[in-house]
């Protein structure tokens, strides 16, 4: 994918089908994200993530003519509306259905289980922990939002890695209790913790010592 985001627009705006196509795979990684962050612990086990994604993007390409945005920071706040629109309606879809079998309604910013994960509402500091230093950024960086090269960095770490990081990071579980859930030990954990930060580090390209920095966990755990 060669052309850059701006380009994109500018050819999607101008009917190019093809190009609004190209868009959409630019930005998947990053919606994944957002989607991830936004559904909650309880509405998570009601839904599947890559089908709430495949319906953002249904609505991205069936909304984009209203878009009128002109830079990648528009562009991501138009998408991160597209996904909340579609979170509250599958919350008040879930709602009704729970009120039809007769039971308690959840709705879609409930409370976190007790000892489990802070949930959607902390997914941030996935971000805020792995974000790049603003003084000496890349040459990617320069060119693009860091929110949607980490969505693409995350997506290329292997399936256990990108998963230990978010549990730990974005809902706040502890080595132990990543372990139970994926049934591995803390010490499997802790290995994977390390090398996927790592890995995450190099893709991204965060100098030594800025706030992208290797922790292998051991002084918070």
């Amino acid at each position: 994918m060669s052309s850059g985001p701006i380009e994109l627009l500018s050819r999607a705006r101008a009917g190019e089908t093809e190009a609004l196509g190209e868009l959409c795979a630019l930005y998947r990684n990053y919606l994944r994200m957002v989607v991830r962050t936004g559904l909650g612990p309880r509405l998570r086990e009601r839904v599947e993530l890559s089908d709430v994604v495949q319906e953002a993007l249904v609505e991205v390409v069936r909304q984009f003519p209203q878009f009128t945005g002109q830079t990648e920071a528009a562009l991501l706040g138009w998408l991160r509306r597209l996904v909340g629109q579609k979170l509250a309606d599958l919350g008040r879809y879930h709602s009704r259905a729970k009120r039809a079998g007769g039971a308690t309604a959840v709705p879609l910013d409930a409370a976190p289980d007790p000892g489990g994960g802070r949930g959607g509402e902390e997914g941030g500091r996935l971000l805020d922990m792995l974000s790049l230093s603003q003084t000496s950024p890349s040459q990617a960086v320069s060119q693009r939002e860091q929110l949607v090269l980490l969505a693409d960095a995350v997506a290329g770490l292997a399936d256990g890695e990108a998963e230990v990081l978010w549990l730990y990071y974005a809902e706040g579980l502890s080595f132990e209790a990543i372990g139970q859930r994926l049934g591995l030990s803390r010490k499997s954990v802790r290995g994977i913790y390390a090398r996927g930060l790592k890995h995450l580090k190099r893709t991204m390209e965060g100098p030594p010592g800025g706030p992208l920095r290797y922790d292998d966990g051991s002084a918070s755990q």
